[in-house]
């Protein structure tokens, strides 16, 4: 089965001025021709042509602007699924180096494991620290009288 790389560049809007060649008809073919020739120089198979709407934002405080975009679709045969992969794995020197295989669990002596169920148990059991301010659980401090502001107090 053949896989294909697909490339979509914008049909030619604008056509070019040739000498010899009048009428819009003969202008816009041969501006065509020459977009798809151009592309097709560098190995790729002209599909089709398509004509496919679009919405493009315009700005901040602006609608975006909707309409149709006129496309040139092109292919060209995949040499494999993952080129990128193949160009990577063809260079020795960026091979990656698996990591080793795990080793098989030793056996733990009777002595070693209890010291190690005891150091468990122990972090297990360990209340944890809680910082707080003291001041703050002994309640809200005592009420004392207001500042007298001077003669406006009297009265």
């Amino acid at each position: 089965m053949t896989h294909y790389d697909y490339k979509v560049i914008p049909a030619p809007k604008k056509v070019k001025r040739v000498k010899g060649v009048s009428g819009a008809e003969e202008l816009f073919a041969l501006t065509l021709t020459d977009s798809i020739n151009e592309v097709a120089r560098q190995g790729w198979e002209y599909v089709r042509a398509e004509h496919l709407p679009s919405e493009a934002p315009r700005g901040w405080l602006r609608a975006a602007v909707t309409g149709d975009q006129a496309v040139l679709v092109f292919r060209r045969p995949r040499e494999s699924l993952a080129p990128r992969l193949a160009s990577v794995r063809s260079d020795p020197a960026a091979e990656v180096a698996l990591p080793p295989e795990p080793e098989a669990p030793r056996a733990v002596p009777a002595a070693e494991r209890a010291a190690l169920d005891r150091l468990q148990t122990s972090f297990r059991r360990a209340e944890p620290k809680l910082y707080f301010d003291e001041a703050a659980e002994a309640g809200p401090a005592p009420l004392r009288p207001a500042p007298r502001l001077g003669p406006a107090d009297k009265g």
